[in-house]
């Protein structure tokens, strides 16, 4: 009877497709706060800042594509959270959610589409890539703090 009991509790496909939407999330989150936060301090402090940013710049460009495969496991996740069983909920907080999804998948498009190409051509002009390197870092710093909404909305 207790084995039955064990098996029967959880809801094995709802744990499954909300494990697609959090491993998103926490690939987001994770990678943002150990590059952002953690790895680019440590790296510009050692090293001279030309030599610095040649290293840390192709890591984020990497990282900025593997977001895209953040992006799509959670829309993976909460898309068929929503069909399963959230598609007769009346509830703003899972508009709310999608919002936060899409404005990540925003910052990801928007980040390899513009920021990077216009960062490399603007590498001798100091002004123009001090105020791109700016945005960049509140983009990321911003996307992090919805990345963390999107998570307390799961």
């Amino acid at each position: 009877m207790k084995l039955l009991a064990f098996f029967s509790m959880p809801n094995w496909s709802y744990l499954a497709i909300n494990f697609l939407y959090q491993l998103g999330l926490a690939f987001w989150i994770g990678g943002s706060i150990a590059l952002g936060a953690l790895a680019a301090p440590v790296l510009f402090k050692a090293l001279p800042r030309a030599q610095a940013g040649t290293i840390f710049g192709p890591t984020l460009r990497r990282f900025s594509r593997a977001r895209v495969v953040a992006v799509c496991l959670m829309i993976a996740g909460a898309a068929a959270k929503y069909i399963g069983w959230e598609r007769n909920a009346e509830s703003p907080w899972i508009a709310v959610r999608w919002f936060a999804i899409a404005l990540l998948a925003l910052t990801v498009v928007y980040e390899i589409a513009y920021l990077e190409p216009a960062i490399e051509r603007n590498r001798g002009d100091a002004a123009v890539f001090a105020k791109l390197h700016n945005r960049a870092e509140v983009l990321m710093k911003s996307a992090l703090v919805v990345a963390i909404v999107a998570l307390f909305l799961s």
